[in-house]
């Protein structure tokens, strides 16, 4: 950057020099300002950095004015670097500087009416002043979003390896309480662990869900993979996992997966276990969210799908190798059938079709099947059939 040349002006260079000659005097008032302001800026950087920090920027800009080669932009450029390591906020940064300014100006107008000038001097030096803070402000800016940038990386390498842990059932009870505070999930409590199920590769199969919960005092922790994203959720009386699965369906664009409640962070394993089989269950579910304990049959095929491909072959098998609008029309009635709890009209109005056409399709899937929908222990055992005939369809 460039700057409008100071060495020209007596006056202007006098002042510079003027209050570079009592630099001492000016850092301690500049910093004692600066800590008066700013009460949390010395917790975070020592009064020794303060006022070193401050002695650089000062002699940059007196330099300037004084008509000497300085090196502002660079110090300011690093200063930002510096204060974002310190994750001391950036406007906090940039108040410091303008108090600096302030401080600087006033001792300015102070040689100003000891050594009178022309009026035009004083302006030149005014502009020349808040020109420098500008461009100092914006080169601490940059190197505090450099920083910036980079500490959000590593954060989110440091979250995503203790969330991964925390999945893996990896780490000790002193391991775990560091995971959950770098999760910020508290350290003891209630969970749930949420399984969706992605409809691309790498994609939010709950879209800004984290924010949604943050918003509503909940905290959670949240991972995408290739095909399916993961959270924990920490569950309260005053947010209860029927709430969360309120919030989740608002949301979900795939299957999704709820495991049951539970203490202690040490059991998240378990249930992430629990969470990946309801979200394989919520596939061949009528909703898109499904809490592991309230879908027990669906999720034990999900889980065993040698055992559901033998029952759909042994009770379906005829029934399946129909041609497939005739095997479709038939697995459709056999799932109204259920849903309706076994009455024809409410089976009929469903299908939009007649009360005859139901009872025709029920006597041939018993004629296929050698099962009859109206018996207890048969119906049981197509029904099971039919959960597992679509567990496999979709996996």
């Amino acid at each position: 950057m460039s700057y409008r040349s100071a060495s020209s002006n007596a006056f202007i260079a006098a002042a510079g020099r003027a209050l570079l000659a009592d630099i001492d005097g000016l850092v301690a008032e500049v910093a004692a300002a600066i800590e008066a302001a700013e009460p949390a800026y010395p917790e975070r950087a020592t009064p020794e950095g303060l006022r070193h920090n401050n002695r650089q920027h000062l002699v940059a800009l007196l330099s300037h004015l004084a008509g000497d080669p300085d090196a502002g932009i660079e110090v300011a450029r690093t200063n930002g670097r510096l204060r974002a390591q310190q994750r001391i906020p950036l406007a906090v940064a940039l108040r410091s500087y303008r108090i600096g300014a302030r401080v600087t100006w006033e001792r300015a107008l102070t040689y100003a009416n000891e050594n009178p000038g022309d009026e035009r001097a004083l302006l030149r030096l005014a502009s020349d002043v808040w020109q420098l803070i500008d461009d100092y402000s914006e080169a601490l800016t940059l190197g505090y979003r450099e920083v910036e940038s980079e500490l959000q990386r590593r954060d989110a390498r440091v979250r995503e390896a203790a969330l991964d842990a925390l999945l893996a059932g990896d780490g000790d009870p002193p391991r775990l309480a560091e995971y959950a505070d770098l999760l910020r999930l508290p350290r003891q409590g209630r969970y749930a662990v949420i399984a969706a199920a992605s409809e691309s590769a790498a994609a939010e199969a709950l879209p800004g869900i984290g924010e949604a919960l943050s918003a509503l005092g909940v905290r959670s922790a949240w991972q995408v993979r290739a095909d399916c994203q993961l959270g924990i959720v920490a569950v309260t009386d005053g947010f209860t996992v029927e709430r969360l699965v309120s919030v989740l369906t608002a949301r979900v664009t795939g299957p999704t997966g709820v495991s049951t409640v539970y203490d202690g962070l040490d059991a998240t394993p378990a249930a992430l276990r629990q969470a990946e089989s309801a979200c394989a269950a919520a596939r061949c579910e009528t909703t898109r969210v499904t809490r592991y304990e309230q879908a027990l049959v669906p999720v034990l095929l999900a889980d065993a799908p040698e055992l559901a491909a033998a029952l759909a072959d042994r009770v379906l098998g005829p029934l399946l190798a129909l041609p497939e609008h005739d095997r479709d029309s038939l697995l459709d009635t056999m799932t109204a059938w259920f849903a309706s709890d076994g009455e024809v009209a409410a089976v009929a109005e469903t299908l939009f079709c007649h009360r005859n056409t139901v009872r025709f399709r029920l006597n041939r899937i018993a004629d296929l099947t050698g099962r009859r929908c109206t018996a207890p222990a048969e119906s049981a055992e197509l029904y099971l059939a039919l959960q597992a005939y679509r567990t496999l369809r979709i996996r």
